[in-house]
């Protein structure tokens, strides 16, 4: 089965300079572009400028270990896939990673046929997962599993009641959802003014596409 991952991006972040040699001429087939760095901290800019789609990353490394550059881009971006390099002797450091959402590990020494049934893994894991979410524009997903919005491949945090509304929304999509629909759904039977309603659609416009939420005065709200 072929490998389908070209039209995504990776960062591949190892210290030893061969090894990060021969990982770039194996991928830069499979990618659509390839970005290297040589240490932590240089893999943390270039995660920040780049935004890749993909994150290869070593554990081991000078100026920022593999850790916590991973506990940074957590911060921020759970759904990101990161897979970790990792040797025999690494065993107690990917213990540690286990816990922040690791995409797979990949054990050393590398091999063609490791790659490509990592990338096989990857290709899967992707279809998946668009199954779980919905795009609002070219550039916006909202993730039903991870209730949280990806802009540009950053994730957006939502409150409770943001990720009520927009459910609800989604789910009419295109249509009206009246006032009293909405506030029942957010907040059940108890009485709340309008203006709390306007709060949190004011405070959801500003994580979404620009005028993606539309108001029907005296109706309601619906999500173009």
């Amino acid at each position: 089965m072929s490998i389908r991952n070209k039209h995504k991006t990776i960062l591949i972040i190892e210290d030893d300079i061969e090894s990060n040699n021969n990982l770039s001429f194996l991928l830069q087939s499979k990618f659509a572009k390839v970005f290297v760095a040589y240490d932590g901290l240089e893999g943390w800019k270039l995660y920040q400028e780049k935004a890749p789609d993909v994150i290869l990353t070593d554990i081991e490394m000078p100026k920022m270990d593999g850790l916590e550059l991973i506990r940074r881009i957590r911060v921020n971006n759970s759904t990101v896939p990161i897979i970790v390099l990792s040797s025999y002797s690494h065993q107690n450091y990917l213990l540690e990673a286990i816990p922040m959402k690791l995409e797979s590990y990949l054990l050393k020494p590398i091999t063609k046929n490791k790659l490509d049934i990592l990338l096989q893994k990857l290709e899967n894991s992707t279809k998946n997962d668009q199954k779980k979410t919905i795009n609002l524009d070219d550039n916006t997903t909202y993730n039903f599993q991870n209730k949280s919005i990806s802009w540009n491949g950053n994730e957006i945090k939502l409150s409770h009641l943001e990720i009520l509304l927009i459910e609800l929304l989604l789910k009419n999509r295109g249509n009206i959802v009246p006032y009293d629909e909405i506030e029942y759904a957010l907040y059940s039977a108890h009485e709340v003014s309008r203006n709390a309603l306007k709060i949190i659609v004011s405070n959801l416009r500003k994580k979404i596409p620009a005028n993606f939420i539309q108001a029907t005065p005296k109706l309601g709200y619906r999500l173009l």
